[in-house]
Formats: structure tokens, C-alpha cells, sequence
């Protein structure tokens, strides 16, 4: 019997059922595949018969690889998460600074706390001051410290340790001239920026004029980074806690990559005809680091200095009087600039055949004909003008380096970009050679004339509103205030004009008129 039991053993799955109160189970012959656990209803579970004890039908257990390579995967899994979710908030910042918050973006990123932050908010954006700077076209709106990336701007003493109730109340609102002339800020400060009791600290007023002379200066600097290098201030009142305060700043001078500012803080006028307290003023220097790039103006746009220049080296090669003299012709920039159909690519044109016919290499940069390669990624916005403007001015630049002439005949609407365009010339000089000589000629043509001529029909459409931000219509034209050259295509021919350009150079030393014909 127990030897048969065995063998049914071998060959056999057991279930257990349970069969009376006096014999709890008996052991029931199934066959494998039909063999089920009474405990959990599953095939292959370990069934152990009272009778048989050492006869036991065990499931195949997982190798020890499958094993191993499910608790790697559950580790991997759970790591991987962990990673993501420690990493958003940086993505999200270095987005921000890749890619920082317009002036429009700005406006729209703050919302009041409470009612004390709405009525402070309201009384601002309601004030005629206000409303007198939202009307001028000159001005840009904005609020700065908005643009910090949210996890940073804690961090930052203007947006973060000194804002909030009782401090700054709310973001100042900041109004910045195009040309970089002027800027306005409005803020109200409250009780915990006092020194004496319900006065404020000198301190913070000092960083007020600090960073509100710095904005100002930016529009004028190369790239629009400057750091101070000095700053002279004079109290002339007591500025009173709670309060709203007015700081206006002027650029009086533009020289390279320095820049001289000059400010004050004022009250902000309560009642109509009241006059404003001027409280402090100040006289700043602010110089462009020869290592500022566009990464430098986004990081500090975004409320973060940071720079590659670290991982990267320029590596020389000839010196610039060693080209010039093996090309046999000096390099420089000649720079069109005036409003659409003025003229300057018809100009432009003439004059790059005149220099290829007597010898001279030269090259023309086109405003249209760059959009369709370089900058088909640029559209019309103002932000995109400066970079359009930007990048021509490098590619200018790398032309006249190489000794050949350059000529561009673009718009260039703002004397701040037009300026940057001559810094970088001004500041292109390695191993010891001279600037890179930039001539800014303004075809002058008024803009009745302009809009008759209208080869493309570009003023029509635009006097129709079929096309936005229109330089001479819906956008400012700032004519250069000290043009190396002037041309009136109204007044003179084409060749006149080329003639008056090339007698400019020649005078100069830049050319010469005697350069055989090749």
C-alpha cells in the first residue's frame, strides 16, 4: 500500500477536500494539469496530502536571472523617476534663461497676494504718470525682476529677499527709452526697509540707483550687459516709509563699452499739480566685460550671470596688417542705414561694382536678401530687428577682419543697434592691431518721397494695416545723430552718391583711387 501510494505520488498532483468533521480532508487524484490549490485556486501551488508526508508537488520557482533582472528593473524604474522629478524645476529655469520672458510676457506674470498688494497694483497702473508713459511709442514697458526664473528669484536681493509685504510691495513697473536715453521705474516701499524708524534705509536707496542707472544703460552697451565700475550718490531728503517713490535715469554719454548715467529718486505726485521731493541722486559708470556675449545678456536678463567663456579660446592666426598687406587692401564696414525704398541697396549695389572694378575685394549684405539663409528664422517683432541687426553686424565684422570690404544696406531703425554694430568694430581689435574702421552712411530721403516711390508697395499695405510694425508708419525711425557720411538719393544720382562715398574713403586712407582695374 505505502509503496503504491508512493509511486501515485511521483506520477501525481494531490488536492485536498475536505470530506467530514471526523476525516478533515482525504487526498483525491488529479491529474497535473488540472491540479488547483483549495487555498488560492491557482495551477502549480505546492499541495501536501496528510497521508503522504514526504510526497509534496512544488511550482517551478523563477531562475535566479529573472530574479535578479526584475529588482535591476524595479531599481531602475524608481531611480529614473526620482531623476525627473528632481530635475524639472531646472529644466524649467534653464528654459528660462535659454529662452527669458519678453517685455509683453512680463506684464502678465505678477498677481497681488492680497488686497493691500491689489490696491498698491491698481493705484500704480492708474496714476496719470503712468498713463502719460504708456502713451509714449518711445517707451518700453516692463517689470525686470519678473523675467528671474521663479526658483531663483528667492535668491536674487531686488526680486526676492527685498520684495514682498512691508518691503517692495509689489515688482516695480519699469518704462526704458528704445535709443536707451531714459528710464523710469515706479515702486512703493513699505515699513521694513527702514533704518531709522519710518525712514527708509540709505542702503536700499543706493541699490535702487544702482540697478535702475544699470537698465538705463543697457540699451547703449554692447550686448546689453554692464557692470558697475562707479557710483557717486547724494541724499537730499528723507525718504519716508510707506510711500510710492520715482527713479529717473538719463544716459548723458555712450563711448565703447562704457557708459555714464545719471538719476534720481523722487516722490510720486499724490494730488494734481503737486510737485515731487527729490530725495537722492546719483552718477554711475558702467562698463561692458570685454567677455559679455548674447548668453551673457540672457543669463543676466533672467537674474543669472553665467558664461561659457571658460570652455572656449580664441586661437589667432595672421595679424590683421599681415592680411591687409598679403590681400593688398585694408578691411572696414560701410553701413547703410535709412528707411525702406530710401535707396541704400540701389547704392549699396553701385558702389560694390565700382570697388570690384577697380581691384578692391568686397561683398554686399543685403537687408532682404540675408532672410532668406541666415536670418529665415527672424520675423519683424523689435526683438528680432535687434537680433537681425546683431548678427549682420558679426558677419560684417568677420568681412572686414578677413580685409575685405563690407557693405550692408540694412534699415536698422535703432541707434542703440546701430551702435552695438560699431562697438563690435570698435572692439574687434587682437594682438595689438587697430579697430576695424566702421562708416555709417545715412541715406537721408523724406519719407513723402519714400512712400512714392514704394517699389514693392511695402507703405500702401502698411498705411492699409496689412502690415504691422512698418519702420516710418507703425515704428520709429531713429535717423544717426553723427553719420560719417550723408546722401540725399532725392537730390543726388546714383553715381553722385557712389562718387561722395568713394572720395569719403579715399580722404580717409581706407582706399585708393589710383588702384588699377584687374
Amino acid at each position: 500500500m505505502s509503496a503504491r501510494l508512493f509511486s501515485a505520488a511521483r506520477r501525481h498532483t494531490f488536492t485536498i477536500r475536505p470530506v467530514s468533521a471526523s476525516c478533515p480532508a482525504r487526498c483525491v487524484r488529479t491529474p497535473p494539469s488540472r491540479a488547483l490549490s483549495t487555498a488560492t485556486g491557482k495551477l502549480g501551488t505546492t499541495l501536501i496530502c496528510p497521508l503522504l508526508p514526504h510526497a509534496s508537488v512544488a511550482a517551478d520557482k523563477p531562475s535566479l536571472v529573472r530574479r535578479t533582472a526584475s529588482v535591476a528593473g524595479r531599481i531602475l524604474l524608481f531611480t529614473t523617476l526620482g531623476f525627473i522629478m528632481a530635475a524639472a524645476p531646472a529644466y524649467e529655469s534653464a528654459k528660462t534663461i535659454l529662452s527669458p520672458p519678453s517685455d509683453a510676457d512680463s506684464l502678465t506674470m505678477y498677481t497681488p497676494e492680497d488686497d493691500d498688494a491689489k490696491a498698491k497694483e491698481e493705484y500704480i497702473s492708474s496714476h496719470p504718470l503712468v498713463a502719460s508713459l504708456r502713451a509714449d511709442p518711445d517707451m518700453i514697458e516692463s517689470r525686470p525682476h519678473m523675467k528671474i526664473p521663479e526658483t531663483w528669484r528667492k535668491h536674487n536681493l531686488t526680486g526676492g529677499t527685498l520684495m514682498g509685504p512691508g518691503k517692495v510691495t509689489v515688482p516695480p513697473f519699469s518704462w526704458s527709452e528704445r535709443s536707451g536715453k531714459s528710464y523710469v521705474q515706479i515702486s512703493h516701499v513699505g515699513t521694513d526697509l527702514c533704518g531709522h524708524e519710518g525712514i527708509i534705509h540709505g542702503g536700499f536707496l543706493a541699490t535702487m540707483l544702482d540697478e535702475g542707472l544699470a537698465r538705463c544703460s543697457f540699451p547703449v552697451l554692447p550686448f546689453n550687459v554692464g557692470m558697475t565700475a562707479k557710483l557717486e550718490i547724494n541724499y537730499k531728503a528723507p525718504a519716508m516709509a510707506n510711500q510710492y517713490l520715482v527713479l529717473r535715469a538719463k544716459t548723458v554719454k555712450a563711448e565703447g563699452r562704457k557708459a555714464w548715467v545719471e538719476g534720481h529718486i523722487e516722490t510720486l505726485p499724490t494730488e494734481e499739480g503737486q510737485q515731487p521731493t527729490v530725495l537722492a541722486t546719483a552718477s554711475a559708470l558702467f562698463i561692458s566685460p570685454r567677455q559679455a556675449s548674447p548668453c551673457t545678456a540672457q543669463a543676466y536678463e533672467s537674474g543669472v550671470i553665467t558664461t561659457n567663456d571658460s570652455n572656449i579660446t580664441w586661437h589667432p592666426s595672421l595679424s590683421r596688417h599681415e592680411r591687409n598687406q598679403l590681400r593688398g587692401q585694408r578691411g572696414f564696414t560701410v553701413w547703410f542705414t535709412g528707411l525702406s525704398a530710401s535707396g541704400k541697396s540701389t547704392v549699396a549695389t553701385a558702389l560694390e561694382q565700382h570697388l570690384l572694378h577697380i581691384g578692391l575685394a568686397a561683398y554686399r549684405l543685403d537687408g532682404d536678401n540675408v532672410r532668406f539663409g541666415l536670418n529665415k528664422d527672424l520675423g519683424f517683432s523689435e526683438k528680432d530687428r535687434n537680433e537681425n541687426i546683431r548678427r549682420i553686424a558679426e558677419v560684417a565684422k568677420l568681412f572686414a577682419d578677413s580685409s575685405t570690404i563690407a557693405l550692408t544696406s540694412f534699415i536698422s531703425p535703432y541707434r542703440a543697434d546701430r551702435q552695438i554694430a560699431r562697438d563690435l568694430h570698435a572692439n574687434a581689435s587682437q594682438s595689438g592691431d587697430d579697430s576695424l574702421p566702421f562708416i555709417e552712411v545715412f541715406v537721408d530721403i523724406p519719407l513723402e518721397e519714400a512712400e512714392k516711390r514704394d517699389p514693392k508697395g511695402l507703405y500702401k499695405k502698411a498705411r492699409a494695416g496689412e502690415i504691422k510694425e512698418f519702420t516710418g508708419i507703425s515704428a520709429p525711425y531713429e535717423a544717426p545723430e553723427n553719420p560719417e557720411i550723408t546722401i540725399r538719393t532725392d537730390q543726388l544720382s546714383v553715381e553722385e552718391s557712389v562718387r561722395k562715398i568713394v572720395e569719403y574713403l579715399a580722404e580717409k586712407g581706407l582706399i585708393t583711387q589710383t588702384t588699377e582695374t584687374r
